[in-house]
């Protein structure tokens, strides 16, 4: 003795071809709504940026510090009669002083412009770290002042 059930969803879906086509744009319409690959964004992209502009503002000072003391040490001996060795220094350090005012905002700037994808992390950490480039070379610009002067 058989019974007249109806056939089941799965089995409806597997023979029906109306049925293929029904789900198969209902399959489409919810991959769209989905985000792709939501694991993938990275929410914390814009740290490096704060990083670099708070340490670029707490290092400016002791960066200014040392421009100026670096320039008046120096004031003996007049533009005309300085040694190489004091003067290559203090034009580093002044270039690398008003660098500090364009290529630290760039850098932050170009830090937040790279996508917002994990995989990038590691760019965005190179590029917002190159803002503090020019307050290491009047640093180190001391060094060589201190070194060869």
């Amino acid at each position: 003795m058989t019974t007249n059930r109806p056939a089941t969803a799965t089995a409806a879906r597997s023979t029906d071809p109306r049925w293929d086509k029904v789900y198969a744009r209902a399959h489409w319409a919810a991959q769209r709504k989905l985000p792709r690959r939501p694991e993938e964004r990275d929410t914390t992209a814009w740290v490096p940026s704060v990083v670099v502009g708070l340490v670029a503002v707490a290092a400016h000072f002791f960066v200014l510090l040392v421009y100026g003391f670096s320039a008046m040490a120096s004031g003996s001996c007049g533009p005309d009669d300085c040694a190489p060795g004091v003067t290559v220094p203090l034009t580093v350090m002044s270039l690398a002083y008003y660098g500090i005012f364009v290529l630290t905002p760039l850098a932050m700037v170009a830090a937040l412009a790279l996508p917002w994808r994990v995989r990038w992390q590691r760019a965005r950490l190179a590029v917002a770290s190159m803002g503090l480039l020019p307050h290491l070379t009047v640093i180190l610009s001391l060094v060589a002042l201190l070194s060869f002067g």
